[in-house]
């Protein structure tokens, strides 16, 4: 259950990400907080050695980057692809 949970934040991660660097409509509070999120849930489970909790770190990361820079659109693109990606694999896990 907190898996399918976690999954459906991360797809709402994706898109207020993605609408935030394509469109810039999102408030940047929005992305700092789905940051510190992917942040916290990645330093939680890095514990188990699992790729996917270094990419929530890295992407937090480039999250953060992304309230001081615009980033290219298909860096964005790219990152909002990966967390849907894995909220839909979390979903159906």
């Amino acid at each position: 259950m907190l898996i399918k949970f976690l999954g459906i934040i991360d797809i709402l991660a994706a898109i207020c990400f993605w609408v935030f660097g394509i469109f810039g409509i999102i408030p940047p509070t929005v992305i700092t907080i789905f940051a510190i999120y992917l942040l916290i849930k990645g330093l939680l489970f890095v514990i188990s050695a699992d790729i996917a909790s270094i990419i929530d770190i890295i992407i937090s990361l480039i999250m953060f980057i992304s309230l001081s820079i615009q980033l290219p659109q298909v860096i964005v693109i790219i990152i909002a692809l990966m967390l849907i990606q894995k909220g839909v694999f979390s979903l159906f896990a």
